[in-house]
Formats: C-alpha cells, structure tokens, sequence
C-alpha cells in the first residue's frame, strides 16, 4: 500500500502500538522520536542509526541507551553508511524515505517539517521475510557497532554544526505577543535570559578558544564564531536544544534594554577559571542562534520592538524573573513576561 505524507506519521504510529517487537533501521532520529516509535519502553526493539552524519540528535539517542541498561530487549547500534528508513514487524513493514526527525516526521517544530514524504507498508509475508533477512544482515554485519560516550560526543559536535547551516523553513510571520492570549504562552517552551552585564573578559577568552577549536575541527570558521556564550548561569538551566531562549540585556545606569535575539543551547558547558583566585571557577553554556520563537519570525525589527515594550517594565520584569536579588542573571517564562508586558498596555 502506497504512504503519502498525511498518512505517513499516523502509520508509523500504529505500526509501533500493534507489533509486539520492532526493528528499525532508520538514519536520523529526532528530538521526542523515542515517544513514537517505542511509547512502550518495555516492547523489544533493535535499532539501528546514523551518528556520524550529523543529522541524528544525541539526546534522543541517549534516551534509547538508557532503556537499554533497564531493558536488555532493547538494543541500539549505529552504522555510518545508513541511509534507509526501514520500519519493521513481525507482520508488516513500512519502507519509505522518512528520517523519525524533523525533516521526517516534523518531530522538532514547523521550521524543518517541509519534505513531502512517501513510503510502502506492506503485510505481504514475502516482502516482510525479505526486509528481515536485509536487517539480519545489516545487525550482524562490520558495518555496524556499539555507541560509545565518544561517539555521542563527536555526534553533538556533528549535530550542532549541522543544525546551524540547516535551510529555515520556519513560518515567515514574525513573532509578535499581539498574536497570543497570555494563556497562549503559559508553559511553553521559552524563556528570556535576563542580564545585566556582558560577558567578562575570562568568559569570553574560553569563547574564543572554543571557536578556535570548532575552527580547526571543520576547517572553516562557520561554526564557532556564531555561538553564544551566557556566563556562570546556575547548573539546573536546561541546555538541551528544546527550548527557545531570548537574550536580554539591562543596563541599569541608563536604564537601556537590548535584546539579542533568540537562541537554543547546544548541552555544551565549558568551565574556566577567573584571574581574581577569589572568584574561583566560572562557566560558560553554549548557544546557537536562530531566527525563530516558537516557530514564528524573530529578527531585528522583533528585537527592537520587545526592547521597545520592556523599557518602562523592566525592573517589573526582573523583580518577576527566576533567580536571587544579588546576581546578575535571572530567567523567566515566556508567559510570565507576557503577562507583565501586555498587562502595562491594557
């Protein structure tokens, strides 16, 4: 039976609900892909993946290798010339050209579900015997391999440059809080990363090395240069890639409000050590930026016209805002300061 796009993900879906054991081999997995293709994480499942390329994200991988220690019916391996998407039960089959990631199955947000898709589901016993018998060997072959911490280390640097030089395909309506009802908002996943100082010079030097490295890693400057850094931000910040971050600065002695833009950590944080000993150790949490908030426009006339709004409500904000009186760095919700915003217009 032929798979167009609508049905695409809704077959896979009920595929993984009604097999009883699965085998997939499937290239790049995306962020929430375990949800769908393994909700029962008990079920046996064998996986196969592609790290090397870039187009798989860590974290979701991780997800699975922590299964694995509590399941030994679940099993993971990664080949790097994997390049199928092949979904396989003990009764069907599903063959088509869907990654279980953005690109595929629109798992990580509008600006990457583009690809028109399209597959094969078949529950002819000789087309179901045939996939298996090409994943057997696939399993057992040299090509494939266990996934190290290395290898998950090498596949974050991978993933990071990949996502950076990825097509935006994003909705091209810019962001405006004019758009939302302040329960629209309530937890979704954004923050603002309020500051009132840029970065010192022992954070920025660490930033500079890192973008050397990045530098000598790809052999291009394309990566490094452009990431962000926020300094000594508390250590329960959430780095992973999924949510939306905005930066803002406040200078209090003119009372002016910058904001960056919008931006998503990369789980990388990079210590270094102060020149005043008495400051001991500090860190930096890289970030790549983007050009979207919640799936819609955020660019510089957006950055202008939410610093333009914060102006007259920002010690407001700030006294709202996650983190002690004394520091300078504090964080809040996207609701919250829509709350706070929107409430000093009305």
């Amino acid at each position: 039976m032929f798979i167009g796009p609508k049905q695409y993900s809704q077959c896979v879906t009920s595929l993984a609900i009604e097999e009883e054991s699965l085998d997939v081999a499937v290239a790049f997995w995306g962020k929430g892909a375990e949800r769908i293709i393994h909700p029962d994480s008990t079920k046996p499942i064998r996986i196969i993946c592609n790290l090397l390329s870039g187009g798989t994200n860590p974290s979701t991988i991780r997800a699975f290798l922590a299964r694995a220690k509590k399941n030994a019916r679940v099993q993971i391996r990664q080949c790097d010339k994997l390049h199928a998407k092949v979904i396989l039960g003990a009764s069907q089959a599903l063959i088509g050209s869907a990654n279980i990631s953005a690109n595929g199955l629109g798992l990580e947000g509008v600006e990457a579900a583009h690809w028109l898709e399209a597959a094969i589901h078949t529950k002819a016993a000789e087309d179901v015997e045939e996939t298996r018998r090409w994943f057997n060997d696939l399993w057992d072959s040299t090509l494939t391999r266990e996934i190290s911490s290395l290898d998950l280390k090498n596949a974050l640097l991978a993933w990071n440059e990949r996502r950076f030089n990825r097509p935006d395909y994003s909705a091209k309506v810019p962001f405006s809080l004019d758009n939302y009802m302040v329960d629209d908002l309530d937890q979704r996943p954004a923050y603002a990363l309020l500051y009132r100082s840029r970065l010192s010079p022992e954070a920025d030097s660490r930033l500079q090395e890192d973008a050397a490295a990045q530098q000598k890693f790809y052999g291009s400057s394309s990566s490094g240069n452009t990431k962000w850094a926020f300094e000594s931000w508390p250590v329960k910040l959430d780095t992973t890639s999924d949510i939306d971050y905005i930066g803002i600065i406040w200078d209090e002695e003119d009372g002016k409000v910058s904001v960056d833009g919008v931006c998503q950590m990369t789980n990388e944080r990079l210590p270094f050590d102060y020149d005043n000993t008495d400051d001991g150790r500090g860190w930096i949490d890289l970030a790549l930026p983007s050009k979207t908030l919640l799936g819609s426009r955020f660019g510089p006339t957006e950055c202008k016209a939410m610093a333009e709004l914060m102006r007259d409500r920002i010690e407001a904000v700030w006294e709202a805002a996650e983190g002690k009186k004394d520091v300078d760095a504090k964080r809040i919700s996207i609701g919250k300061l829509a709350s706070i915003l929107k409430s000093s217009v009305s």
